[in-house]
């Protein structure tokens, strides 16, 4: 499907491209293509995006939310929305851990090595061409204060943007909306007037670590809500 295309091009990882999509996938990459795959996920309404070793997703009904398990691992649950964006412009979630990201080898996070986060949050634009394709990913960052941001190692169509910092506040829940059409004007420069996906990763493949959390998963609203 295009939208899982969409989240491979943005995730800020390598993966191989289906043909006739190998071109212009090369032009987003900045690592060779290495096979991946999608699955459907065990989760209603979204697939999996694998591309190194499956994180476990499951559906905790006592939590109410989508639980994940990363053992070096990474791959993310995506859904398509194809939203209009001046309609519903804002995205809001909300996420838990009990634990940081524990890393088996220590790495900056704007490091290929250290792009691994505990948790994160995608919402991917279309361009009208596949190479114009752009993410914001939100993240909780080991490193980092909230606000700050820094292109994607991988891939610059992507901005990862700390909204949650530290140890500070794990073991409760945190609740998050951003209004994404500010968000994508302010990071990338540019004005969207439709939202394609939205997508939740926890992942550990960089670090060789393991990263636990739990999502109530993103939607998108009219209005804000907090």
């Amino acid at each position: 499907m295009l939208f899982v295309s969409l989240f491979r091009a943005v995730a800020g990882r390598p993966l191989a491209a289906r043909v006739p999509l190998a071109c212009l996938l090369a032009l987003l990459l900045a690592t060779p293509a290495q096979a991946r795959q999608t699955v459907p996920s065990p989760i209603e309404g979204w697939d999996e995006v694998i591309f190194n070793e499956r994180t476990r997703y499951r559906q905790d009904a006592d939590a109410e939310c989508v639980r994940a398990e990363a053992r070096n691992s990474a791959s993310g649950l995506v859904r398509e929305v194809r939203a209009e964006a001046s309609v519903t412009p804002w995205l809001r979630w909300a996420w838990q851990a009990e634990a940081p990201l524990q890393p088996g080898q220590e790495a900056a996070e704007r490091s290929r090595a250290g792009d691994d986060f505990v948790t994160r949050v995608y919402v991917v634009h279309e361009g009208r061409f596949f190479w114009q394709t752009r993410a914001i990913n939100y993240v909780w960052s080991r490193e980092h204060p909230v606000g700050s941001h820094w292109a994607n190692p991988f891939t610059r169509n992507a901005v990862m943007v700390v909204v949650q910092s530290g140890d500070e506040g794990l073991g409760t829940w945190h609740e998050f909306e951003r209004n994404v059409v500010e968000d994508f004007r302010r990071y990338h420069d540019l004005d969207i007037e439709e939202i394609a996906a939205v997508a939740v990763m926890t992942d550990a493949d960089n670090t060789r670590g393991e990263a636990s959390a739990c999502y109530r998963l993103p939607s998108l609203h009219a209005s804000p809500h907090l």
